[in-house]
């Protein structure tokens, strides 16, 4: 009786096939796109009914849209008790992973599985229950962005996000002190929050100038996990390859998370900055200081001279009132003597206009008066010899 519910179990998978077979052949995806993106897409397994019961082959059914492990870049479904599907596996079931919304209205144009792009007649994967196997209480279905796998009983879990991972440059000799040290405190990098980057600063001098250098980001100190300019570093030979310039004062090394790629950038020496350059003068000035005045100075030369001016003046004034005050007096007198007379006829009668003599009654006066003008005279002379100092 087993035989032949086989035979006939048999019979329906070879059916199933055929028609699965037929849609598969009508897909218009041969093989990966040359700009094959898988995170740009959803996914949704589809299967015979020894997996998804009545939602058998139905590309659009949400309920076995794949989850994504964004950690690990998987797509997964874990089908959880398969086993109440009875024994219809006949050790082995069907299923297909087919891509979302690739050609809008056509789920069937772009599929994966076990080996790649499925096409053709035959093109889907099987999951292996073995010849003794009748139910399974956990199958999961993977997806890894090009082929398709499968397990039974060992449900698919995400690793925790570890957030707290350090990161440490390393590499050969010709930059790092020491080489190929992975854990090294002073080669550790630290994230810059506005970028998100790890970076790390090493310092070199004019002999490391010119000269290429293998690194590497080395994650949590070990050689488990390590980084170069292409992503993760996966064997031997796997070193990324920087070259230090002429002029550089230090070598920065970076790893972007996003990228998961590390890099590096040489800093160049910082020329100091300079103040504009003047040309001293060639001439001496043209303005050469005056020598001393010879002169004393007009504020008290001025007053001097007002003051010993106004002195000579009254010098003069005096003696001419003097003279006209010594000859008016000696003509009174003379007059008086002589002619008894104080009046204007008798001071003319003692000057004689006809012959310009003086009389000879006067002489005293006149010496007088001479001796008067003589020293008024000398006064104005000294009183200029000072104007003059």
């Amino acid at each position: 009786m087993k035989k032949l519910t086989s035979v006939l179990l048999s019979g329906v998978m070879a059916a199933s096939m055929c028609a699965t077979a037929a849609i598969s052949a009508s897909a218009e995806v041969t093989e990966l796109p040359a700009d094959w993106d898988p995170t740009q897409y959803s996914y949704t397994v589809v299967g015979d009914a020894g997996l998804l019961g009545d939602a058998a082959w139905q590309p659009e059914n949400d309920d076995f849209n794949m989850s994504y492990d964004e950690a690990a870049g998987i797509w997964y479904l874990n089908l959880n008790g398969v086993g109440n599907q009875g024994t219809t596996f006949n050790y082995g079931a069907q299923y297909k992973v087919v891509v979302r919304n690739y050609v809008e209205g056509s789920p069937w144009e772009f599929s994966f599985n076990e080996t790649g792009v499925a096409y053709g007649f035959d093109s889907n994967s099987i999951v292996d229950f073995g010849e003794t196997a009748e139910t399974a209480d956990v199958v999961t279905i993977m997806f890894d962005g090009q082929k398709t796998s499968s397990r039974i009983d060992n449900p698919y879990t995400e690793a925790p996000v570890v957030t707290d991972h350090t990161y440490f440059a390393v590499g050969d000799a010709n930059l790092f002190d020491p080489a190929w040290t992975p854990n090294d405190p002073k080669f550790q990098l630290t994230k810059d929050e506005e970028s998100g980057i790890y970076k790390v600063t090493i310092p070199v001098t004019e002999a490391q100038w010119e000269n290429p250098f293998e690194y590497k980001v080395a994650q949590d100190g070990t050689w488990d996990v390590s980084y170069n300019d292409q992503g993760e570093a996966l064997g031997d030979g796997t070193n990324a390859i920087g070259f230090i310039d002429e002029n550089t004062s230090a070598v920065v090394i970076t790893w972007d998370p996003a990228t998961m790629k590390a890099g590096f950038e040489c800093v160049p020496v910082a020329v100091p900055a300079t103040e504009p350059a003047t040309d001293a003068p060639t001439d001496a000035p043209t303005d050469a200081p005056t020598a001393a005045p010879t002169d004393a100075p007009s504020e008290v030369a001025t007053g001097d001279a007002t003051e010993d001016g106004t002195s000579a003046t009254n010098a003069t004034t005096d003696a001419t009132t003097a003279a006209t005050t010594a000859a008016t007096t000696g003509s009174t007198t003379t007059g008086g003597t002589t002619g008894g007379s104080t009046s204007s006829g008798t001071t003319s009668s003692n000057v004689s206009s006809a012959t310009g003599k003086v009389a000879t009654g006067d002489s005293t006066s006149v010496a007088i008066l001479l001796g008067v003008l003589m020293l008024a005279g000398g006064a104005v002379v000294v009183a200029r010899k000072r104007v003059t100092k």
